[in-house]
């Protein structure tokens, strides 16, 4: 039968189970397959590695987390079909077994193996989750612990490797192609923690950036501006009731004839949403972006969204000087200029401000000796 390389990525502060993994190679022996155990950490993981002993083969990752430790095994196994499996989920030789088999019979070139929901009402809701997810992703979640593929998938996938987290399973999901099955296996799995961690958002990110380019910083544009919106609609709330109060209210803009006072009050509220939506966007949305000149970036960005500030400022004092509903409800106004600058303000950004040709390209990991450290020694 064919070769297995069991690649076993470990968390933080934790080292390979001897037993465990005797166990698991002992039950694929049993059916024919001929086993290699591969145990992968990164830096902060160093108990218990060097005690091989025959047991498994040792490698270490220079970049942190699941995903660069799997990276990192899928490359240098020798097998001709490849698991990668999350050794404190508790997988058993029979499970990984109905993972191989439709690897071995060819029937397809990437396996996911799926544990049960649970019962309940949180049961029935996961189950309705991976319903949704799994057109997209090929699983019914966002952390399977358990993936095979073949050797030549992984190969073909090998320059588009970019881990930086510990979802694994989505890093080598997202980024190789083929076949796709998924395979229902016995019991509830204890999992990792609900809550997605800062490092597993950041990967979701890179993903999705990745995957949908424009479309996925598009996203991101929006949602950053939503919360900028929160921030100017917020701020114009109160800088209205301010300035209200003084002699603002009394005194007209000199080229719109707009109450100074609203004037005043929309251009401060400006001020502080660009400044919101500029730091989170080159902070998130853009972030390949960061290693430009702060101040530069600013200026740039707040010069390149003139037109959109201006249309935005426009409307917020038009729009109730001619139609008493904008009259009645000012904040509507304000909305209609945010809506219509976003367009704008995101194709400036993405292609003036934070273009990818101004700053260095970011390091993404994706030669596999760039997150390699070393290699024990084949037992």
């Amino acid at each position: 039968m064919a070769r297995v390389s069991l690649i076993l990525p470990l968390a933080p502060n934790s080292s390979p189970c001897p037993d465990r993994i005797r166990r698991l190679r002992e039950g694929l022996d049993g059916v024919g397959y001929e086993v290699e155990a591969l145990a992968v950490s990164d830096s902060r993981t160093v108990e218990g590695m060097a005690d091989a002993r025959g047991t498994w083969r040792s490698l270490s990752a220079r970049i942190p987390g699941l995903a660069a430790s799997a990276v990192i095994g899928l490359m240098e196994a020798r097998g001709d079909l490849l698991v990668v499996l999350d050794p404190e989920r508790g997988y058993s030789p029979d499970d990984i077994c109905r993972a191989l088999e439709p690897l071995a019979n060819g029937e397809a070139d990437v396996v996911v193996a799926r544990r049960g929901g649970g019962g309940g009402v949180r049961g029935r809701l996961r189950d309705l989750a991976g319903a949704m997810i799994r057109p997209w992703l090929g699983a019914s979640g966002l952390r399977p612990g358990l993936v095979a593929m073949t050797r030549s998938q992984a190969r073909a996938a090998e320059g588009d490797f970019s881990p930086v987290g510990s979802l694994f399973a989505l890093e080598l999901l997202l980024r190789t192609g083929g076949r796709r099955l998924e395979v229902p296996i016995a019991g509830e799995s204890p999992g990792r923690p609900g809550w997605l961690t800062l490092d597993e958002i950041r990967h979701l990110k890179r993903l999705a950036d990745d995957r949908h380019g424009n479309l996925s910083r598009l996203i991101q544009f929006c949602l950053v501006g939503a919360s900028g919106m929160v921030v100017d609609l917020g701020s114009y709330a109160l800088f209205q009731w301010v300035f209200a109060r003084t002699r603002l209210a009394q005194l007209s803009t000199p080229l719109l004839r707009g109450p100074l006072d609203l004037a005043a009050a929309g251009a401060l509220a400006i001020l502080l949403g660009l400044t919101w939506n500029f730091s989170l966007n080159r902070r998130l949305t853009f972030n390949y972006a960061r290693g430009g000149s702060l101040i530069h970036q600013y200026v740039s960005y707040s010069l390149s969204n003139a037109l959109g500030i201006a249309l935005s400022f426009a409307l917020r004092l038009l729009l109730p000087r001619h139609f008493s509903f904008f009259q009645q409800h000012k904040l509507a106004a304000a909305l209609v200029g945010i809506v219509a600058a976003t367009g704008i303000s995101f194709s400036m950004s993405r292609w003036v401000v934070f273009r990818h040709d101004s700053v260095a390209p970011e390091s993404t990991g994706r030669d596999a000796d760039a997150i390699l450290v070393e290699t024990s020694p084949a037992p």
